[in-house]
């Protein structure tokens, strides 16, 4: 992958000079050491490197054949102060799954809230009432692999 870098940039700096005939010379020769299966976005590739792109006034992206941009993934809906809540619920409860966390988290929430046990934004708490028994373990992940009790090692081991 890091080889095919140096040939990249190359390959595109001389399409980019190149006439029409040696432009589709270089295009299947691309195609072919890339295995891109598309050849207009391989085209667009080699077209695009070295290009800067105004976005607005003082913003500008520059195009490099051999980055890739990140996804930016979807966004959290539950925190810290969501997590931290969270925890305590669970350590109450004697650290239940959240299959069987789920159906008494309200009931649960009330209690504490009433009784100055938990404290929390409204926003959070209103979170932790719409949660999810997979989000409740996917969430707790962490802090049960932390609880994991660990093998005693035997006489054998070394």
């Amino acid at each position: 992958m890091f080889e095919k870098r140096p040939i990249d940039r190359e390959t595109a700096k001389e399409y980019q000079k190149a006439s029409k005939k040696e432009k589709m010379e270089i295009l299947d020769y691309f195609v072919r050491i890339t295995g891109l299966k598309n050849r207009n976005y391989a085209a667009r590739l080699l077209r695009q490197h070295g290009k800067t792109i105004y976005v607005g006034k003082k913003n500008y992206l520059k195009a490099d054949i051999a980055k890739k941009g990140k996804r930016p993934g979807r966004k959290k809906k539950f925190g810290e102060e969501e997590l931290k809540m969270l925890k305590k619920v669970w350590e109450i409860e004697n650290y239940m799954c959240g299959k069987r966390l789920k159906p008494i988290l309200n009931e649960v929430l009330d209690n504490l809230l009433a009784n100055g046990h938990l404290h929390g934004s409204p926003q959070a708490i209103e979170n932790l009432r719409h949660i999810s028994a997979s989000s409740i373990d996917r969430l707790l992940k962490h802090e049960r692999k932390k609880l994991e009790i660990k093998a005693l090692c035997q006489e054998n081991c070394v």
